[in-house]
């Protein structure tokens, strides 16, 4: 039984590492007899991580067609930014009374390192992006609520392509590291709500960023002829907490 659910683990870690390097694309079918030809194991456990990825919102099944990647669409993306605002803002307050030296000295580090990848040339987004989640993952561990954190882990696993895509761009890239070095000073002067604030806008921005890129993904390549995209611009769902436009 163990071996088996190593199995499935590693499946389930194999797939998740296609679709967040954009091998596997949103909308295309993950066929069950490819993947197990391709790791020489047998279909049930490809079945069994297709329903764990299920679980985790990144694959969909289709009655009597099989699993896809699942798609984002902009409401997608308000729904888990918003959410991660309340998650960041339970953990923070969860956790601040805890936070030790310790602790300080581990996101000093990691924000260093941030400031590292930003600077070098090119910028190392990939690594930046990693470290993005390690100074984060210190408040939720911290907080001591382990389905809090699994549920953050979640959410993050669903919309990395886009935070990677995102900070392709210099502009946002720098200023995903000002809010960070921000939120690390607010932490450090022991300022609880100012640590919330600043976090609140930072997935804020993340979200007004990242809504971006899904319209223009899903934008038709046809015009009407005078320049404007013929997909209809009120139909954006508008950044921030008060929900869809």
């Amino acid at each position: 039984m163990l071996q088996i659910h190593s199995i499935v683990d590693n499946v389930r870690k194999y797939l998740l590492g296609r679709i967040l390097h954009g091998d596997l694309h949103p909308g295309q079918q993950v066929k069950e007899q490819e993947i197990a030809s391709s790791l020489g194991i047998s279909r049930p456990p490809i079945r069994e991580a297709l329903k764990l990825l299920e679980a985790e919102g990144l694959i969909v099944r289709k009655p009597n067609r099989g699993a896809f990647v699942a798609t984002i669409t902009e409401h997608d993306a308000w729904e888990i930014y918003t959410l991660k605002c309340s998650l960041y803002e339970m953990a923070t307050r969860l956790a601040f009374a805890k936070i030790s030296q310790g602790d300080i000295q581990n996101w000093e580090a990691v924000v260093n390192e941030m400031e590292k990848c930003v600077l070098s040339a090119p910028p190392d987004v990939i690594r930046y992006q990693t470290l993005n989640k390690e100074f984060h993952d210190i408040m939720f561990q911290i907080s001591g609520h382990q389905r809090l954190q699994k549920i953050s882990q979640m959410l993050h696993h669903q919309m990395n392509r886009f935070s990677c895509v995102s900070l392709m761009d210099e502009a946002h890239l720098k200023g995903s590291l000002s809010y960070h070095q921000e939120i690390f000073d607010a932490i450090r002067e022991g300022n609880m709500e100012r640590t919330i604030q600043i976090t609140r806008e930072h997935i804020l921005k993340g979200l007004d960023i990242v809504q971006e890129i899904i319209a223009e993904e899903t934008r038709p390549t046809g015009d009407w002829g005078d320049g404007y995209s013929m997909k209809d611009t009120s139909e954006r769902v508008v950044g921030g907490i008060g929900g869809p436009a």
